[in-house]
């Protein structure tokens, strides 16, 4: 469950009095004691925002004003990373996913849960003839856009859509875990795979593990197709944010 975070009167403070300079919240410029800061950053962070040295603030996807203003209204965040499970794949993991598809270049291909397009730029960079991109969140469907890397990019959730209106011949994807969600989203991409098809996709370890009964049929759906799984050293995406075991599998579909 997302979690919300109060502000205290002194995070809202701070807050008022900071400056935002275009995506750049820049907090004000006297000295803040450390618990006070970091209070600060927790808030903003579960907004959205990253500490960036180079550019001297917290830098946004978008502009944050609206954002900004709704929290000290509301007087409270729900941390977005929580609520939309988003956690980006580090670049070098995105890459390895990729390259599990092997020869990709003139094909069709599609990333379920886009996010800002780690993992649809090492798609781009492979000459595909063409990329599907679905996300569900407007702020990351900005950032994709201005990416430029995917042909078609579509807001909504994913197990909303028709595998009609996504066939494709690849599917390289990093879905939400929560509540067994990844496995769904894998079974939903590999009905949008072409005969023949190939799907790679970061999955939490849980369904290999888990005793509840959408587990055992995940591992009975895996047992029936030619997977290659990888577990993925621990601590792979704490600059993302989270230290959950995952893994890399690879599924064919047969032609």
């Amino acid at each position: 469950m997302a979690r919300v975070v109060s502000l205290s009167a002194e995070v809202t403070d701070v807050l008022r009095r900071s400056t935002v300079d275009g995506s750049v919240l820049r907090l004000p410029g006297d000295q803040l004691a450390r618990p006070t800061y970091e209070a600060v950053n927790k808030i903003i962070v579960a907004l959205g925002g990253k500490w960036d040295r180079r550019r001297g603030g917290h830098v946004f996807s978008v502009d944050p004003t609206d954002k900004l203003a709704e929290a000290l209204g509301d007087g409270s965040v729900t941390n977005r990373k929580q609520a939309l499970q988003f956690f980006e794949t580090p670049l070098a993991l995105a890459d390895r996913l990729v390259s599990k598809l092997g020869y990709i270049e003139g094909c069709v291909c599609l990333e379920p849960s886009a996010g800002r397009g780690r993992i649809v730029s090492a798609l781009a960079h492979r000459d595909p003839h063409f990329v599907y991109a679905v996300e569900i969140d407007p702020e990351n469907v900005a950032a994709l856009g201005d990416q430029g890397k995917a042909h078609e990019i579509i807001l909504g959730d994913f197990l909303s859509t028709s595998p009609d209106d996504l066939r494709c011949d690849f599917v390289a994807m990093n879905p939400p875990f929560t509540g067994n969600q990844d496995i769904r989203h894998v079974l939903h991409a590999f009905e949008c795979l072409r005969p023949g098809g190939t799907l790679a996709a970061i999955v939490s370890d849980h369904g290999f593990i888990g005793r509840e009964h959408e587990c055992a049929q995940w591992r009975n759906w895996l047992a029936l197709h030619y997977v290659d799984v990888e577990i993925i050293p621990a601590g792979a995406f704490k600059e993302s944010g989270t230290s959950i075991q995952t893994r890399m599998l690879v599924v064919r579909k047969s032609s």
